[in-house]
């Protein structure tokens, strides 16, 4: 099943927000069964969306709209519609009625500009929004289905969820579409071209699936595509090549599915009933926050010392002023200092230390900007490895918790 969606809204277009939606719809459609075919943004002009539903209703079995259904003059969405289904737009009593129940639940009273949004063409089935005003419409074309929904999120996943992903996973299964399932996995300490060669010949390991690359500053996401009609052979399939996967990089991957790395490394720390500390300069407790961003992170996270200053390395973390006075902050020798007094200040089984030039300035001859030392203490371990990032100091903060994370991540697995 061929399915198009429409993003409508000149802020989308201009890069005033995110269009998170389609990110959502995109992954929620695919894990029914459905095809995107494609995705298009466009502005609040009639003209434009109207040539735009020319153009993809030929290809299209169901095209999602999103945007533009709100009571105010630059929501085009309901008479664009109308106009393209020879239609005309009516009050929908089963609407207002909606509305006023909706308001008064909230101890309002429903206005004449919400009252507006009852208006609808009259032949569209109307799809009651139980999380806000904007309905959504239905229309029943001769060779397709076009859904209009709200822009804002919220609204959006709560009319998908009901009306739009039940109905394409019916189709699906009803025209007995080959579908592609798609399967993640996660790795990190390895870039992507090395990562390519260890894992060899695609025709050999994919027998005709897709497999693509997806770096990130944490580290290689590989997706794996399967398609078929029948999913007992899809599954066939996906297990033979996931097993190839592992077998050849099984000591890169950290986690399967929709798992951070910092969530991956948060698991394996509770599983082995261990603890990690932070002593951080250049990036400021990003890593701290990455560590802490799943719940139940207090189990293994204790605690961490942002240690910008020099003074407050020596002071805080034991580091000797005679380390900072002859290698320098951003040295292997401070980063292992960083990394030793943190593990010994909180008492955990395991410390990661950062000390880098993040940019823009800072940098010279021999210690350019980009360069980072990562430092790691641990049972029987305290090292420290030099990264050279780019000129980007977000980047460059970015990517010193990643490989601060994969540090350590190695390290646990070494000493399992």
């Amino acid at each position: 099943m061929n399915i198009a969606i429409v993003s409508i809204g000149d802020e989308i277009l201009i890069g005033q927000i995110v269009n998170s939606n389609a990110a959502w719809m995109a992954e929620s459609i695919v894990n029914v069964g459905g095809r995107i075919i494609e995705h298009v943004v466009v502005a609040d002009d009639e003209e434009h969306l109207v040539r735009t539903l020319d153009r993809l209703r030929p290809e299209s079995d169901v095209i999602i709209m999103t945007g533009g259904l709100g009571p105010t003059h630059d929501d085009i969405t309901k008479p664009v519609v109308a106009r393209y289904t020879n239609d005309k737009i009516v009050e929908r009593p089963e609407v207002v009625e909606f509305l006023q129940n909706f308001m008064a639940q909230r101890g309002r009273t429903l206005t004449d500009r919400n009252r507006l949004q009852a208006l609808a063409p009259s032949r569209a089935t109307v799809l009651m929004n139980a999380v806000g005003t904007a309905p959504g419409l239905r229309f029943d074309l001769d060779d397709g289905i076009l859904f209009c929904l709200p822009g804002v999120p919220t609204e959006m996943r709560y009319l998908m969820s009901t009306f739009v992903l039940p109905l394409i996973e019916e189709r699906v299964a009803e025209y007995g579409d080959a579908v592609t399932e798609y399967y993640v996995i996660r790795t990190t300490g390895i870039v992507e071209s090395n990562l390519a060669d260890l894992l060899g010949d695609p025709q050999q390991l994919l027998e005709g699936a897709s497999l693509a690359f997806l770096p990130n500053y944490h580290g290689v996401r590989l997706r794996l595509g399967v398609t078929d009609t029948d999913a007992e052979r899809r599954r066939d399939k996906q297990r033979t090549i996931l097993s190839r996967i592992r077998e050849r990089a099984g000591r890169y991957i950290y986690a399967e599915g929709d798992v951070s790395l910092a969530e991956a490394v948060g698991r394996q720390l509770a599983r082995r009933s261990e603890t990690v500390s932070v002593a951080e300069s250049c990036t400021g407790g990003l890593l701290g926050a990455a560590l802490t961003e799943t719940a139940g992170s207090s189990a293994w996270f204790i605690g961490g010392i942002q240690s910008y200053a020099n003074e407050v390395k020596t002071r805080e973390l034991g580091v000797d002023t005679l380390l900072l006075e002859s290698f320098g902050a951003v040295s292997e020798q401070v980063a292992i200092a960083m990394a030793v007094g943190a593990r010994q200040r909180f008492e955990t089984t395991w410390s990661l230390s950062i000390t880098g030039i993040a940019g823009p300035d800072g940098g010279s001859r021999d210690k350019p900007v980009g360069t980072v030392w990562i430092g790691i203490a641990g049972p029987d371990t305290a090292i420290a490895r030099r990264y050279q990032f780019g000129d980007r100091r977000d980047v460059n903060r970015e990517r010193s918790v990643g490989a601060a994370l994969a540090l350590l991540f190695e390290y646990m697995r070494m000493a399992q």
